[in-house]
């Protein structure tokens, strides 16, 4: 079974691919992670270093490769689970591996700016709390500075909102014409949302 996981910023994509992953026995592939990965033996290395390290975008036909050669391993025989990948219609359009489901995970968007506008970090020890749902004790608990990355704040998270509503909700709206889409409510703790899914999958 080809799974894509789709959604706002912020909905738990990774946490509920690796859930489904150990479920159905099928790998998580990232995106994200499979152009970190890059080995330094590839030739396209320095073109996907280049453009990361700058914080840019790597380009759909750089992507779409790697993503085509990572997908015809022989553990994706069975099926995968692909996170980051179809976020506008050009990565559909450089690269369609004929997905047999297309999970949509919705939250709202005053969750996905709080979880990622609250979301702060412990400069000395890099763990990370949210000040809309942590207790005040656990945020007392950093031994140093809380700090805010520049990319989680609020004005940073709804040009991301705009982007996903103007490139990513067309998509889905294809994928929803096409009979692939099923909509899971992503708001509840991501055990609930885990177990809503499998009853969509009809997996015990």
């Amino acid at each position: 079974m080809k799974i894509l996981l789709i959604g706002p910023p912020a909905c738990g994509k990774g946490t509920i691919g690796e859930l489904l992953s150990e479920k159905l026995k099928l790998p998580l592939i990232s995106v994200g992670q499979l152009l970190r990965d890059v080995p330094e033996t590839d030739p396209r290395y320095e073109r996907v270093h280049a453009k990361m390290d700058k914080g840019d975008l790597v380009s759909g036909e750089i992507t779409s490769e790697l993503l085509k050669d990572r997908l015809d391993m022989d553990d994706c025989k069975n099926g995968y689970i692909l996170d980051g990948w179809c976020r506008k219609f050009a990565d559909l359009h450089a690269y369609d591996p004929g997905f047999d489901m297309v999970l949509y995970l919705h939250i709202s968007e005053d969750t996905v700016i709080k979880r990622i506008s609250g979301r702060r970090i412990c400069e000395a020890t890099g763990e990370i709390f949210n000040v809309y749902t942590m207790s005040p004790e656990a945020l007392k608990s950093c031994p140093s500075d809380i700090i805010q990355r520049a990319d989680d704040r609020e004005e940073v998270v709804k040009e991301r909102l705009v982007s996903f509503k103007e490139e990513t909700l067309p998509v889905i709206e294809h994928f929803r014409k096409q009979h692939l889409l099923f909509q899971v409510d992503a708001e509840p703790k991501p055990d609930e949302v885990f177990k809503n899914i499998c009853k969509v999958l009809k997996v015990n």
